[in-house]
């Protein structure tokens, strides 16, 4: 578990993107992000650094930094309402085979997962896990995320079902960075999942505690 966790903090450090964040941080050192260099014919070309020069694995002290902004997390994330599905965009769907209720579907019978045994993984309604199989509410971000790593879908597949509803993974908040490692490396055991989200502070899935 503590190879996990060192090995997640490496992957946060390198991609993790809110850089307003960082760069406040007590101990950051702003790297200098203009350069300037003379080339072969003379001239001095001035020019900048990507942003990623700003991430946390530039700098000397990135474990105490990391340290510093593990105690500043916060999910607000909240998302445990779910919207409906206007009517004209549901008479779409019907004729529509990248309806994202009908992406869900195939994906759940790729997985070999019925719908009743992924709702017995979930923290949410009856009502409400049958209103997004058959495209009446729409999935958010945290139900696909949780859906996802109950499911074992593959991070391709799981990217593939956000587009279809909308959604990116966004690198600058820490959920999804610490998502993409879960997925990227295939982590679905639950005590490591566990592990990841309280390191990182990480609430509002639905992803139904065992007891």
């Amino acid at each position: 578990m503590y190879d996990f966790l060192v090995d997640l903090d490496e992957y946060f450090c390198l991609n993790y993107a809110n850089y307003d964040k960082l760069c406040v941080l007590p101990g950051y050192e702003m790297p200098m992000m203009q350069r300037s260099e003379v080339r072969e014919d003379g001239r001095t070309y001035a020019y900048t650094l990507p942003m990623e020069t700003m991430a946390l694995s530039n700098q000397a002290n990135k474990k105490e930094l990391l340290a510093v902004l593990k105690t500043r997390m916060t999910d607000t994330t909240f998302s445990f309402s779910f919207s409906t599905v206007g009517i004209f965009s549901r008479i779409k769907n019907l004729f529509s085979k990248y309806a994202p209720h009908k992406a869900l579907n195939k994906y759940l019978e790729k997985y070999g997962i019925s719908k009743q045994t992924a709702l017995e993984e979930l923290s949410i309604s009856e009502e409400v896990w049958d209103g997004i199989c058959k495209g009446k509410f729409r999935p958010t971000k945290n139900l696909l995320y949780s859906l996802g790593l109950t499911a074992q879908f593959s991070y391709d597949d799981l990217k593939n079902l956000f587009l279809l509803c909308g959604y990116e993974v966004d690198m600058s908040v820490v959920k999804d960075v610490v998502m993409s490692y879960l997925f990227g490396q295939k982590v679905y055991n639950r005590g490591m999942i566990n592990a990841a989200l309280q390191e990182y502070k990480i609430a509002n899935l639905f992803i139904k505690q065992e007891n």
